[in-house]
């Protein structure tokens, strides 16, 4: 990307910057933008992406920064140059556990809870535009095998699988809420013990509370949802498909590999194949 490009979105928010360095993240793309001591994250969306969907993430933070949340709301309107789109927010201080302990992925745990609970006053959004829930990713999606590779059928054999688990315990039932849809430990910031950030709402939509716990949880991190469950309950039910909730989850995002959606990587395709097998039962 044009380093003249950057610096001629940040002049239609009347920013000049001190220094301007690339911030290392999958998807859209982020800059930490340095003006003497105001500190910024310029954010340039992917293509692809409708207004629609990329006004209800920035709906979301905003209700949730007005409700005290500590997320980094839009400063301002985005901004469109040369086809792509650009918003710009407050730089939030704080470091991530990268290597969690069992008692901070618990603590993670805890504090998806609290979301949730913020989450589910939003009910009223609906769905983001482009998205489903997770249980009807499973349920209704389809990978065309022919002339494909045999990853390509690995994902086809997994999809078939988790349909079929997934329509027994009929998920469809389940409570629903806006979801984070990522909440690993690189999303939450601290300064020593304070939660001093939530970032990357780039997933959030409408989902079964199961699905973001399991998102959360990924292959096995059962503390995280040990600690979700300090806070507030899920049914026998919802904890026993959380592994193949999570297993959407992935073959959402194979799908868009393979359907041309995002760029084709066959190391991404790979990743998808590793979560997807070695994801076991929550226990």
């Amino acid at each position: 990307m044009s380093r003249n490009l950057v610096q001629n979105v940040l002049k239609s928010w009347d920013i000049v910057p001190d220094d301007i360095s690339p911030i290392s993240t999958s998807g859209n793309c982020h800059w930490k933008v340095q003006c003497a001591r105001d500190a910024f994250v310029l954010r340039m969306y992917r293509r692809g992406q409708s207004d629609s969907s990329i006004g209800y993430e920035l709906d979301i933070l905003n209700r949730l920064r007005r409700r005290g949340w500590p997320v980094a709301a839009a400063l301002d309107e985005t901004v469109v140059q040369s086809g792509l789109v650009f918003a710009l927010f407050p730089f939030l201080p704080g470091r991530s556990n990268k290597d969690e302990t069992p008692e901070q992925m618990r603590c993670r745990g805890r504090i998806l809870a609290g979301l949730h609970s913020e989450l589910k006053t939003f009910l009223a959004v609906g769905q983001r535009t482009g998205w489903e829930r997770a249980d009807e990713i499973a349920g209704t999606a389809e990978v065309d095998i022919l002339h494909t590779s045999d990853t390509a059928r690995q994902i086809a054999g997994h999809l078939d699988r988790v349909r079929s688990r997934l329509d027994a315990v009929h998920p469809s039932s389940f409570p629903v809420t806006v979801i984070h849809g990522d909440f690993i430990a690189q999303n939450l910031l601290f300064q020593g013990e304070e939660l001093s950030g939530v970032i990357d709402f780039d997933s959030v939509h409408l989902d079964l509370i199961a699905a973001d716990v399991a998102c959360a949880r990924r292959s096995s991190h059962n503390d995280v949802v040990r600690g979700y469950l300090d806070v507030s309950p899920l049914t026998d039910s919802e904890l026993g498909c959380l592994d193949d909730l999570w297993r959407a989850s992935v073959l959402r995002y194979a799908l868009e590999i393979l359907h041309n959606k995002v760029a084709i990587h066959d190391s991404k395709l790979q990743w998808c194949i590793r979560q997807l097998e070695k994801t076991i039962p929550f226990d």
